[in-house]
């Protein structure tokens, strides 16, 4: 491993390039000779304030240079960064800045109202298109920073120490932080850097907020290497294609969702992508006929990758070459293991092995893999079997080749006339119509069976969806006991500020008076 720390990461790309952009797109274009300058006139002033070795300094603002400035700042002070979602209520905020007890905070002006008003650390404030407004008690980033030396105060630590603060998104309650090593993070730069070909000449777009891991993760990788990254500040369809294109972006991350935006607009499918040498995506499979247009349009190799914050963002990896249609395609998988990583599928129940093919919960071990959930070790002892394997909490097989099929979040687990449905599989059916944009399979009680599944449907823009025909068309698709016995048409699927469908508040209406929310 080259990097013996997070703050050799910066020192090494701009020794090597200095000159050679490192961020752009929007927001603030810097180079790498400016970004580690500053990171370590940030740095210093952070050691001067008293911040500890250890302490936490946290960001609450949308993608901005400022983030990557922060980041290697607290690599190189001995710190670590904690990067809050922006979506978040005060309420939140309050909560997670009580359970991570950061030293100091970088915000956004417009987002300073979110911090409750008697919170003591140090606080600098910043606008991404001029001089912010300072609340009182907020000093202004830029004038600060102009008072501090550009001197790298050298004191970064490595090994098993705190890199960075994730926070889950909750939705079973209030977050867990997931604590993310600095040997973790340059175990992914060099495992995930050569798996992905990122190079000097990479430049990568990362659409999704700093917050999830896969932007941070991925962002960190391209910086290791020298490369770009193309930022977002505010995701559109227009300027993600006006950046992809006008960057000539060679790595694009994006979702499969997004990628079928992609290849149905006739302005983004005859838009010029000669540039692009790898698309990855995540967060559900991808369909045949998604696959095809994306391989038509972009030309370029695809790749999935399944992960969770918990392990840096992947866990498995599904190639290029197996991204082809035939008898024995894998596509409905997840892929394998990444190397350096072990996955194995275990009764949730007893812990042991599951055989090939036996759906069970998918577990992992390896340096990529958290430690421990921040000051909560109730919730890490809950999260590892004995041996150090990681629970997902996802639910899914293995087959024989070591190809991982997930089905589900195992609480997401419906079971109708005693049989076991995983709403993921019925959902991935009901994409492949044409008329549907997004789907959410939930469970509803049932006299008959206990429960039985109920497809909310959004439909594409101009398109109706016909609850029988539906029906019949999954039925063309899964055995009959899995398919929806109803369909509910909606506008826009509840989600919470990360973007998960928040299955629960669809429950609600259809358990009302039940005194369980199951079959």
């Amino acid at each position: 491993m080259s990097n013996h720390t997070l703050a050799d990461v910066i020192r090494a790309s701009a020794a090597a390039h200095p000159d050679s952009a490192a961020i752009v797109g929007e927001g603030r274009s810097v180079t790498y000779a400016e970004l580690s300058d500053r990171s370590s006139a940030i740095a210093g002033g952070l050691v001067a304030w008293g911040l500890q070795p250890g302490d936490r300094v946290a960001y609450l603002a949308r993608n901005a240079t400022e983030y990557w400035e922060l980041f290697f700042a607290t690599a190189k002070a001995g710190l670590a960064v904690v990067p809050l979602n922006f979506r978040l209520s005060a309420d939140e905020v309050t909560w997670i800045l009580g359970d991570c007890e950061p030293a100091a905070i970088l915000a956004e002006d417009h987002l300073t109202h979110l911090l409750p008003a008697d919170w003591a650390g140090h606080k600098l404030v910043f606008n991404q298109t001029g001089e912010p407004e300072a609340p009182e008690g907020w000093e202004p980033f830029e004038r600060w920073l102009a008072a501090q030396p550009v001197e790298d105060p050298k004191r970064d630590l490595g090994g098993d120490a705190l890199a960075c603060l994730m926070y889950s998104s909750g939705t079973t309650g209030r977050p867990k932080g997931v604590t993310t090593t600095v040997a973790g993070f340059l175990w992914a730069v060099d495992a995930f850097g050569a798996m992905f070909d990122v190079s000097p000449a990479s430049v990568s777009l990362v659409p999704t907020p700093y917050y999830h891991i896969a932007a941070g993760g991925w962002s960190l990788i391209a910086l290791a290497a020298g490369g770009t990254i193309v930022q977002f500040t505010e995701v559109t369809p227009a300027n993600m294609l006006g950046l992809l294109v006008g960057h000539k972006a060679t790595h694009v991350i994006m979702v499969p969702t997004v990628m079928q935006l992609f290849i149905t607009s006739p302005e983004a499918s005859a838009a010029d992508y000669s540039s692009v040498e790898h698309v990855v995506y995540g967060g559900s499979p991808i369909s045949e006929t998604v696959m095809l247009g994306a391989q038509r349009v972009f030309g370029a190799q695809l790749s999935q990758s399944y992960g969770l914050t918990e392990t840096i963002g992947v866990t498995t990896f599904l190639r290029p070459e197996d991204h082809v249609v035939g008898p024995d395609s894998k596509l409905r998988s997840a892929g394998r293991a990444v190397p350096g990583l072990e996955v194995a599928v275990m009764d949730p129940d007893t812990g042991e092995t599951c055989a090939p093919g036996v759906v069970g919960e998918i577990v992992t071990r390896g340096p990529g893999v958290t430690k421990a959930y921040w000051r909560n070790p109730e919730a890490t002892e809950q999260a590892f079997w004995p041996g150090g394997w990681f629970r997902t909490g996802d639910a899914g097989s293995m087959d024989e080749q070591g190809y991982v099929f997930l089905k589900d979040r195992i609480k997401d687990l419906l079971m109708s006339g005693g049989e076991n449905i995983y709403p993921a599989e019925v959902e991935n059916a009901i994409m492949a119509h044409p008329a549907v944009q997004e789907v959410a399979v939930i469970g509803v009680p049932s006299e008959k069976w206990g429960e039985t599944p109920l497809a909310v449907v959004v439909p594409k823009q101009g398109e109706s969806v016909d609850a029988d025909e539906l029906i019949a068309f999954t039925r063309e698709r899964l055995a009959h006991f899995k398919c929806p016995t109803a369909v509910e048409v909606i506008e826009q699927l509840p989600r919470n500020p990360s973007g998960k469908v928040l299955k629960r508040e669809l429950r609600a209406p259809f358990w009302a008076g039940h005194d369980r929310s199951i079959g």
